[in-house]
This record gives C-alpha cells, sequence and structure tokens, in this order.
C-alpha cells in the first residue's frame, strides 16, 4: 500500500479527481482523522469537506500503477509521497 497527502479547495477539483481514480482497478482510501471512506467517493469527500489535508491509501504494489495515479492527480496533492508496510 501506498500513501499521499491530497487536499481538495473547490467542488471542480473533486469532480477531476474522481475522474481520475475510478478507472483504476485497485481499492483507494481517503482518511481525515480516525475516519476512513472509499477514494472513489464524491459524497465522502465532500462529507469530509473541501481544504482539509486527506491522506490517500492506494491498495497496490505496481510501481507503474502509483506512478500515472500520482500523474493524475497530481494537481491535488500536497505533500511528499509516503511509504507504508503492511
Amino acid at each position: 500500500m501506498k500513501s499521499v497527502k491530497v487536499v481538495f479547495n473547490s467542488m471542480e477539483e473533486c469532480q477531476k479527481y474522481i475522474r481520475a481514480v475510478e478507472s483504476f482497478p485497485f481499492n483507494i482510501d481517503l482518511q481525515c482523522g480516525s475516519r476512513i471512506i472509499d477514494g472513489k467517493s464524491a459524497l465522502g469527500i465532500l462529507g469530509f469537506g473541501l481544504r482539509k489535508v486527506l491522506e490517500l491509501r492506494a491498495h497496490t504494489e505496481e510501481p507503474e500503477a502509483w506512478s500515472e495515479l500520482l500523474e493524475k492527480i497530481e494537481f491535488c496533492t500536497c505533500g511528499e509521497e509516503m511509504k507504508m508496510a503492511i
């Protein structure tokens, strides 16, 4: 699993993000504090609220898929990529 921080500053950014991630075959989660939602859910993101730093977790170990995901969502990333071990 890989992780990166993201933030959505507008509804348009949220919609652009959803269009970018919905085609990936692996699960994506977003976490804010102790709450975790489906990272492909616009309603879930809006439930967190805009302008909050969220942790995106992609459930993939494929480097190519991770790189492609990061390229597609670069407009909303706000921090360094983090590596997680499970």
